[in-house]
Formats: C-alpha cells, structure tokens, sequence
C-alpha cells in the first residue's frame, strides 16, 4: 500500500506579493508591529518606510514604570522623551508622503513638540486624514491654544479627528481656510459656544460631522451646506439647531436637550438612529440628570409635524429608521404610528426595546404590559391600538422589506405589532427577532403565523 506524503512546509504566499501591496497590508498595523515585520526577511527590512499610514500610540510605545496615587501607570519626562525620539527618528526616516494617520501623546507634552510633529505631518509629509488623542488616564482634557497650531495648519486636510482636548477661542485661527476639510470628529472635548460654533463655520466644507461626549457649551447651530452625514452623542445642551437641506444621516444617541430646542430642518434624511442608553452606562451621569436624555418618542413627537410647532417633518423621505422604543408604551407608540404613517419609502425597521425594559419583563415572565407607565388615554383596549391604524400604512407594507426587532419581550403590544408586519407587509424579506432565552416560546409562535409575502424569512436569536 502506498503510503501518503505530506509536506509540512507551508508556502510564503505573502513573500511572493509585490512591495506596494505588502505596504498596502503593513500600513493597516501599529508602529510597533510595523517594526515587527522588518525581522521577517531582508526584503521586508524598509518595507515600513514607504508605508502609506502611521498610528503612534504612547501608550503602547512607551510602559511607564511610574505609578501614581491611585496605582496607575504615569509617564515620565523620560518617558515622554523616549516617545518624542522615536516618533521623530520614524518621521524622518520615512520616504515618500502619508496618506494618514493616528498621533497619540502624553498629557504633559509640551505645545512645541505635539506642533512639530503635526506640522510635519501635514507640511512634509502631505498627510490628508489626521488624528491626535492626548492619552487620558487621570480624565483631565490637554489645552490646546494658539501656541500648539500656526493658522490655517489644518486647510490641507480632507478628515482630522481630536480626542481629549480643552480648546480656546484662540485655536480658531488654525481652522481657517478649511474649505476642504470634509470630516470632522470631536470626541471628549471642552469648547464653549464661540469655539465650536466658529470651528463650525470655519469648515464650511463639511460632509460629515461628529460630536461626542463634549461640553461646555450651551448651544450649537449646524448650518453647513455640504454636511451629508451628523452624528451627536452623549451632549448635555440647551439648545441644538440644524439647518442643512442635503442632510442624509442623522443618528442621535443620550443627549440631554430640551425637546422643544431639538431644532432640525432638513428634509431629505434617509437614515435616522436614536438611541437611549442602557441603564449600566447611565451611572456615569449624574442623578438628577438620568431622566433628562432624550427619549426617542421625544424626537419623533418634535421633529415630525405632529406638533404645529415643528413645521418640518423630517422623516417623510426615510429608507431606514433605527430606534431605542419601547412598544409596550402607549404614548412611545403613539409617536412611532405617527411617524411610520408618513414613511412611505421605508425599507428598513430596527426597534430595540430599552434593556432595563427588557431586564424587567424577562425576569418577572409577566407577558402583558399594565405595568408599563403609559400616560395616554385610549377609547378602546390597548391590543386594538395597531388595528385600528392598518389601514393608514399601505404605502409602509408596500416598501418595508427588512424588520429587526430586538429586546423582544413577548409582551401583548410587541407580538401585535410583529403579526401585524408578518400579516400586512406583502414585501417584507426578512425578519430578525431578538429575544431572551427566556421568551423563545412566545418568538416561536411568530414562526407559524400565516405570511403575507412568500419571500419572508422570520430569524429567532
């Protein structure tokens, strides 16, 4: 019998590819993996000198041996000047210019070295898309004045993303000319009105804009005609206004606002996201301040025309809505039926139901809602709430082809509300129930209801 021979010596495939494909690979790495490659072969030894990206990242660079009060790891001047030399010695080793790149450093860097490293990145190196992160062990924000960017250092570049910064009405001047700055991410940031207002102004080129977890400010006015894609999350203001006519994506996410200073005028938002925090990331708020996030009933109440207040109903044209609601509450429902009633291009329907909702039923196997806080008043029972509306969403059945429901409980409302879409929505692809171990029984009775389109799929997770 002839026996089989195999050959344990696996090929180097990667070996063989050309070197700007291998730069392609190597520059989706770490600084220090990068270096990593280099002892793979003598061709790969300056490979990472032509790489098309950078991410310098202190904290994996550099292990501080000092520990603070608390325990924690603090650097050094020594260990901010090992940072500094290596990244300096990379940069000036480096052919060729950078497509993009990632630049995180101590909080105690001086302006003069971070303003070196960015002005070269930017000047030299041609760079288009930047981010710095100042490190944030101990949560305190870097300062960032006039002295940390000449003006208009920014105007080259088409993304900039900042982390963790304090910044000053003087900073103002390095955003100017920014006519080609189309994104724009603002995380963790201190900046009052006329900052960010100005900084606003200043990009007017802005195709997409993040703001999240930032305060200090008051009130924030969004006019950017260009903006296609805007996103706020985690702000505590008392006042937001939006005035972009091309406006696409809007997604909002546990922001404290008053309800009726949510001020969005844009018509034609084919995608809108919000979502309400779980109860396990609300601890970080204060407590006077947990109830205050906008519900999304809040948002679809003020910015639909449901209120003669708000005359611009701002989800007329969606294609996707994705929402945190609970639809075992009367008054959330109201405001959803209201919305779907004038979504007459809807194609996709994701509703979370609330965790802490969700936690509250699963544990108690109750399966009818009188528990629920419900401040409406109805003129018949509440299990007829979505028969007694059928009839207005023709146009909703008619387009609707991909529902996801998650959180879902098996309560009345909810098990209504999914045979009504099984029944009715004679396009519908595919729906994604996800439940609780808990309640599969009650989700496995959707499976033998009767379909109204033959090419549904009902998915159980």
């Amino acid at each position: 019998m002839s026996k089989l021979i195999f050959n344990h010596e696996m090929q180097d495939f990667i070996s063989d590819l050309p070197d700007l494909i291998l730069h392609v690979i190597i520059s989706h790495l770490s600084i220090e993996e990068v270096f990593r490659t280099s002892i793979l072969s003598k061709r790969w030894i300056h490979l990472w000198k032509s790489v098309s990206h950078f991410d310098f990242d202190c904290t994996r660079m550099v292990n501080p041996k000092k520990t603070d009060s608390s325990g924690k790891k603090r650097a050094t001047k020594t260990d901010v000047m090992i940072y500094n030399n290596t990244v300096n010695h990379i940069l000036h080793q480096h052919k060729g210019n950078l497509i993009s790149g990632c630049f995180k450093h101590f909080r105690h860097q001086n302006g003069f070295e971070v303003l070196t490293s960015v002005e070269f990145l930017i000047e030299r190196k041609r760079i288009s898309s930047l981010s710095l992160e100042c490190e944030n062990l101990n949560r305190r924000l870097n300062i960032i004045t006039k002295d940390y960017f000449k003006a208009r250092i920014f105007s080259n570049l088409s993304s900039l993303e900042l982390t963790n910064y304090k910044l000053e009405d003087s900073i103002l001047s390095a955003f100017e000319s920014c006519e080609r700055l189309k994104v724009l991410k603002l995380k963790n940031m201190f900046m009052v009105d006329t900052t960010i207002n100005g900084i606003l102004q200043n990009c007017y080129g802005l195709e997409k804009f993040s703001l999240v977890k930032s305060k200090g400010f008051n009130s924030i006015k969004i006019e950017n005609k260009s903006l296609k894609i805007l996103e706020l999350f985690w702000l505590n203001v008392g006042k937001i206004h939006v005035r972009v006519e091309d406006l696409q994506v809007l997604a909002i996410d546990s922001i404290i606002c008053p309800p009726k200073d949510l001020r969005i005028y844009s018509e034609n938002i084919r995608s809108f996201c919000s979502a309400y925090n779980p109860f396990d990331q609300r601890t970080q708020l204060r407590y006077n301040e947990r109830n205050n996030i906008l519900k999304t009933q809040d948002i679809l109440e003020n910015c639909s025309d449901l209120f003669k207040s708000q005359p611009i109903n701002i989800f007329r044209k969606l294609l996707t809505l994705s929402i945190d609601l609970d639809l075992n509450n009367i008054r959330e429902v109201l405001a959803l039926s209201y919305v779907l009633m004038s979504c007459s291009l809807l194609n996709t329907l994701k509703i979370t139901i609330p965790a802490n909702k969700a936690n509250k039923a699963s544990t108690s196997n109750i399966t009818t809602d009188d528990d629920d806080d419900d401040d409406c008043a109805l003129p018949y029972v509440k299990s007829m709430f979505w028969e007694t509306r059928e009839m207005y969403y023709f146009e909703l059945f008619e387009n609707l082809k991909f529902v996801t429901l998650k959180g879902f409980t098996g309560k009345e409302q909810e098990v209504i509300f999914a045979k009504l879409l099984i029944a009715r929505a004679y396009m519908m692809e595919k729906m994604h129930v996800i439940c609780d171990s808990t309640i599969v029984d009650e989700a496995k009775d959707l499976l033998s209801l009767p379909r109204s389109s033959s090419r549904l799929s009902i998915i159980l997770e």
